[in-house]
This record gives C-alpha cells, sequence and structure tokens, in this order.
C-alpha cells in the first residue's frame, strides 16, 4: 500500500457561487490532458518508439530513492528486464494528478515471470506489485524524471524468494 498526499493549490477549480477565473484556463486543461494521456502510455510502453517521444535523452529514474537509470538508452534496457521476464505485464493506474508540470500516479504491476529477469530465472509465479511514480515533465511534454516507490521486498517475496535473518555470530 501505498499512501501519499499531494495539493494542486494553483490548479483548483472552484463551483457554485465562487468566481471561476478562465486566463489561461483552456491552454491549462489541454496541457493537463496531454500530460495525463503522455502518464497513460508510459506506464504501459511497449516499442522504443514510443519511449524515444515520451522522455528526455537525459531521462532519470530514482527507485526507492536510488537512481537506477541514467538516460534513455538505460530506460529501454530495464524495460526490456520486465518484458522479458513478465512478456504478460500489465501496469494498471490508479489515481492520476497533474499539477503543472508534474503528474502523479499511483499503479498496479501484474504478471507472470515467464522468462529471465535479470540473473534470475523465471519462477512462473504471478505478481501483483502496487507503486506510485512522480514525473516530471518539460515545457515540450516529455517526461525527464521519475521518483518510483514500491516494496521490492514483496515483489521478491512474490516471487518465492525471502529474507534470512542475518548470522549474528
Amino acid at each position: 500500500m501505498v499512501i501519499g498526499c499531494v495539493s494542486c493549490k494553483n490548479n483548483r477549480i472552484l463551483e457554485g457561487n465562487e468566481t471561476l477565473t478562465r486566463s489561461g484556463y483552456n491552454k491549462m486543461v489541454a496541457k493537463k490532458n496531454k500530460l495525463e494521456t503522455s502518464i497513460i502510455v508510459y506506464l504501459n510502453l511497449r516499442r522504443e518508439k514510443e519511449i524515444d517521444s515520451l522522455v528526455t535523452d537525459d531521462y532519470v529514474r530514482n527507485m526507492n530513492g536510488i537512481p537506477v537509470v541514467t538516460n534513455k538508452t538505460e530506460l529501454k534496457a530495464r524495460l526490456n528486464l520486465f518484458g522479458t521476464g513478465f512478456p504478460d505485464y500489465d501496469i494498471t493506474m490508479g489515481n492520476c494528478l497533474v499539477c503543472d508540470n508534474q503528474g502523479y500516479v499511483d499503479w498496479m504491476f501484474t504478471g507472470t515471470n515467464t522468462g529471465q529477469f535479470a540473473e534470475v530465472m523465471a519462477t512462473g509465479k504471478k505478481v501483483k506489485i502496487n507503486g506510485f511514480s512522480h514525473l516530471y515533465f518539460n515545457e515540450e511534454g516529455q517526461i525527464y524524471r521519475e521518483d518510483i516507490f514500491y516494496n521490492e521486498l514483496e515483489f521478491l517475496q512474490q516471487l518465492g524468494y525471502s529474507l534470512r535473518a542475518p548470522n549474528l555470530k
């Protein structure tokens, strides 16, 4: 379970008897819709051409606070690991919020480990992991950074691995 709180104080739309200033509103809505569409496509990238158009060359992915990808080529290799290890994988989007040039999305990864995943042989086990991504967009609408959070231990346990207590002797 991922718990977070996000506020878009500057993108608030007022209703009822309150006055709504329309200055720039249509541009903001169009940009927000474009970024939300980019997030949906990004979550289930399958082809390199999609990656090329959605992320910058100097894209960075931090996973649980640790940099794991520092450019577009490394992202392609990372996604290939998941595509090989979990050919049937799917990432479904839960809540999605876009504020200015940032996107916040909670997601669920599901798949069956029927292929080699990094150095690990296929286990045949199904996984279901919830996570959260904070995406940063440049002015052209490309993603230049992602901070992704999920429980890696839970992921490995679903594959059949376990954590052993350290030997304190």
